[in-house]
């Protein structure tokens, strides 16, 4: 629901979410948020689910999720992000670009871009657990190669 709202004045954007935030209200539904904009995830998703080369790599509920990404891109998105609090740091880019979906490579899709990818990472692994209600598609959740 929010890509369509990407390019508006962010006053607008906010009238057009608080719309989609009534009506879920006043209807008993479900909102699905599709966006790369963080802060509106943090404010009104239950649960989030991180997508990379067209796959979930993590899903947990949004505080556990903000509180301890696992999935190297995960953690990766987050460290890319400025912060408006805190000490001022600088921000680290996820190096690489994504693949197009023909020269996706075998295995993990992040492979290619993870400083974590070992071995293992040459086959597709599946959502691991790494917490209560949180997965990630990622070996090191097994704890193999320095995992968590």
């Amino acid at each position: 629901a929010d890509e369509p709202t990407t390019a508006l004045d962010v006053t607008v954007q906010a009238q057009i979410l608080e719309v989609l935030d009534r009506l879920r209200e006043s209807r008993g539904m479900a909102v699905l948020l599709i966006t790369h904009d963080l802060g509106i995830v943090a404010g009104r998703a239950d649960r989030v689910a991180v997508m990379y080369a067209g796959q979930i790599v993590e899903e947990a509920p949004t505080a556990r999720l903000f509180a301890a990404p696992s999935h190297p891109y995960t953690v990766g998105l987050f460290a890319s992000v400025p912060r408006i609090t805190g000490p001022l740091r600088r921000l680290t880019p996820i190096r690489g670009s994504v693949p197009a979906p023909s020269d996706w490579p075998s295995g993990c899709r992040f492979r290619p871009r993870c400083p974590q990818a070992f071995d293992k990472s040459e086959t597709m692994p599946p959502l691991l657990p790494v917490g209560p209600e949180h997965r990630m598609r990622c070996w090191l959740a097994e704890g193999g190669a320095g995992g968590r």
